[in-house]
């Protein structure tokens, strides 16, 4: 009887160790709360599995990365990481004046970031909101109200606030790496660069460029193409096109009448709606010529008469322009791919450096496999 009483509190303290070793989360060969298995640390702070699942199910569809691998999930938790270090980081250098970025500068890379959908987003940012609750036709044409209207400007300046913040997290990495290098805690050697050239390959290509001085035509006007295809007349007649810019600068601008530009534009073979002004501008060369040719709405930065740097809406164009410069697309020689191969080498060392103060540890081996997990889990 008393052998069975021994063997029975034996028992019960095994089974007492084992219930308290699971809600530490260890021992007994099983775990209660696999969420709250801790997978990384900054500072004094953990990030479980829990918080990783969390973050990917908040995550817009757009933006959520495809998680088939352990090695996924660790590229989404050390991005993770470099955020929670980057964004205070940005914020605090921009209160102390080191480091800025233009709102308009911010909106914009939203917008390219949108892919598809930012040219959309751009239109109706533009857009005036009727105070007399009136729908305009390009209202009508997008399916706006006054109200989806706000709405719709009110999700982009929030938008715009969030790609702000990680263009001045980017930035103040950049500022104190260049702080780094000037202080010699951070080198680059020859050896890291060639093995960069060697591991890019022919990514290393710059996109055939044109700088160019413009005779331009807004679409909106009802004879656009007509005036442009005059001014190309005049040329062929014998008219220096110089000439006829000097005549309008002089003028200055008109409303029936060409206004003068010069801007820089890459051949890139995504925007597939700058197709037709390449099919027309590819292969030129300096001094050549051009139009009339129709340029679709775009973006540039410009400084404004504040001296503040702001993003200008070039609308729908035709254009008799003059190449100034024409740079082929070419694949980069190891001496001019050095700058584009030393900038990432450059802050990949000083975000070592801020993983190290920021005493960040990563617990590769306690992430979960994702083929054992449902789709639920990855949030998607």
């Amino acid at each position: 009887m008393r052998l069975y009483l021994r063997h029975g509190c034996w028992m019960l303290a095994t089974a007492v160790v084992c219930a308290v070793a699971l809600l530490a989360n260890a021992g007994c060969g099983r775990i209660v709360d696999k969420d709250r298995i801790r997978v990384a640390k900054i500072g004094d702070k953990y990030i479980t599995r829990g918080d990783l699942l969390r973050l990917l199910r908040e995550m817009s569809d757009t933006d959520r990365p495809k998680i088939s691998s352990r090695g996924d999930l660790l590229r989404l938790l050390n991005q993770h990481i470099d955020g929670q270090i980057k964004l205070p980081l940005g914020e605090k250098l921009k209160s102390e004046g080191k480091i800025d970025v233009p709102r308009d500068a911010a909106r914009e890379q939203y917008f390219r970031d949108s892919g598809d959908e930012g040219d959309q987003l751009r239109t109706m940012w533009n857009m005036e909101i009727p105070k007399n609750g009136e729908i305009t036709p390009l209202m009508r044409e997008y399916d706006l109200t006054p109200e989806k209207l706000q709405f719709q400007k009110d999700n982009i300046d929030d938008e715009t606030d969030v790609t702000l913040a990680k263009m001045l997290g980017e930035q103040a990495v950049q500022f104190l790496a260049v702080q780094a290098m000037k202080e010699g805690k951070i080198t680059i050697t020859d050896e890291e660069i060639e093995r960069e050239y060697r591991f890019a390959g022919d990514s290393l290509r710059t996109l055939e460029e044109i700088t160019f001085r413009a005779i331009r035509f807004p679409a909106a006007l009802p004879d656009a193409a007509a005036q442009a295809s005059h001014v190309r007349a005049l040329i062929n007649g014998g008219q220096s096109f110089d000439a006829i810019v000097d005549t309008l600068l002089l003028k200055g601008k008109q409303d029936n009448t060409g206004y003068v530009i010069e801007s820089a534009i890459q051949n890139n073979p995504s925007l597939q709606r700058f197709r037709g002004f390449w099919n027309v501008a590819g292969g030129a060369s300096d001094g050549d010529i051009l139009g009339p040719v129709y340029l679709p709405e775009y973006q540039q930065m410009a400084v404004g008469q504040d001296g503040k740097t702001k993003s200008v809406v070039m609308p729908d164009a035709y254009l008799v322009l003059k190449v100034l410069q024409h740079k082929p697309e070419h694949t980069l020689t190891m001496e001019e791919a050095k700058p584009t191969l030393a900038a990432p080498l450059i802050v990949g060392k000083m975000m070592e450096l801020l993983r190290q103060e920021n005493g960040v540890e990563v617990y590769q081996n306690q992430l979960p496999e994702p083929a054992q997990m449902g789709s639920g889990d990855l949030g998607i």
